[in-house]
């Protein structure tokens, strides 16, 4: 069963959901404060972290980017904040979806299942692949949800892990920003061009120094991924 973290300093918001979680199937574990959300993640990953971002004790959002860079689950920001700004430096520091106070417990609870569906997803034409640019290699398993750079694991967000599989499948051709919103997120209510942008940016970090020979910008469009395959 998968499970879930629910981080809100709401008591009967957090009880009030994790009922709803447990009547769809999901397991969930909720949090009063950020820092004991912090404690147990480090100490057991859940598959989906909700949080919120404003805590008596700490800085929500400073912790979202702490979390996605030491662990693996996905994280789906609930917050009050509404703003443009807050919601785009949530995706710049690795949420992987963003809903805005007061919110539906259905459509967040749709959310986690379809991020949960991403990360089991096994719909491609193939399992293992390795794309070369020059003497760099990029090997993409979908089985395990694994990318690996010349020996070196890359760990993605779900929406990162998203994107970048709609591209490599895609390898040469260009793909504009609305098909990556349209075919990656088709549940998600988000439609700012900047959001993709902005996991672009991330993945191609992940990448090193080479991410932008992967991952080529066309101005005004889109993007294109640059590697070819070599072995499946």
């Amino acid at each position: 069963m998968a499970v879930v973290y629910v981080a809100d300093e709401d008591r009967e918001l957090c009880s009030r959901f994790s009922v709803y979680l447990s009547l769809n199937g999901l397991s969930s574990e909720m949090f009063l404060s950020l820092s004991e959300l912090l404690r147990t993640v480090q100490k057991t990953p859940p598959d989906v972290i909700v949080m919120e971002l404003d805590y008596q004790d700490g800085d929500g959002m400073a912790s979202l980017k702490r979390m996605h860079s030491s662990v693996s689950s996905s994280i789906i920001v609930a917050s009050r904040r509404s703003s443009e700004s807050d919601r785009i430096m949530s995706f710049e520091f690795g949420c992987d979806d963003y809903l805005i106070k007061p919110y539906s417990m259905k459509e967040l609870t749709l959310r986690i299942i379809a991020i949960l569906k991403r990360r089991n997803a096994a719909g491609y034409s193939f399992r293992n692949a390795v794309y070369r640019i020059r003497q760099s290699e990029l090997v993409v398993d979908w089985d395990s949800h694994l990318l690996n750079l010349d020996g070196r694991p890359v760990t993605l967000t779900a929406s990162e892990w998203k994107i970048i599989t709609y591209l490599v499948t895609n390898a040469g051709y260009l793909i504009s920003r609305q098909q990556i919103l349209s075919q990656c997120f088709p549940e998600s209510m988000e439609s700012s061009d900047r959001i993709i942008d902005t996991h672009i940016k991330n993945i191609r970090s992940k990448l090193g120094p080479g991410g932008t020979d992967w991952i080529e910008t066309i101005r005004g469009y889109g993007y294109r991924f640059l590697g070819s395959i070599v072995k499946t």
